[in-house]
């Protein structure tokens, strides 16, 4: 049987450049090459996972809104990953805690467009 091998999350944002140099500067994602002309489409990755950023134009990019994630990305270390974020001036919707419900420790960020990202290791 066929296997998927992989997922990306796909962003709209406003404005591509100032998008990717948050996920590039602040999240340390590695600089990808850029589609268009002007650019409008980017696919940043860090450790081999990949998020699509896809600049609109007339409408506004779409959150999901009210705390809800837009992403939710697994992690080793939920403490430092955090730390790392925090120090390169991420914006942060909540500090690391932990969730016994489901037995994760996690954290959750805004990019640029108001994308809720959360992050979350294995208690």
């Amino acid at each position: 049987m066929p296997q998927l091998t992989g997922s990306a999350p796909h962003f709209l944002v406003g404005d591509l450049l100032p998008a990717l140099d948050y996920y590039v500067d602040v999240l340390g994602f590695a600089r990808p090459p850029l589609w268009g002309d002007p650019p409008v489409f980017a696919m940043p990755t860090r450790d081999a996972f990949i998020v699509m950023l896809n600049q609109v134009e007339g409408r506004a990019a779409r959150p999901q809104g009210d705390g809800i994630w837009d992403a939710y990305f697994w992690c080793d270390n939920a403490d430092e990953l955090f730390a790392e974020f925090a120090d390169a001036g991420a914006r942060i919707a909540h500090p690391p805690e932990d969730r016994p419900l489901y037995g994760n420790r996690e954290f959750a960020i805004q990019d640029l467009d108001g994308h809720l990202l959360a992050f979350g290791a294995d208690l």
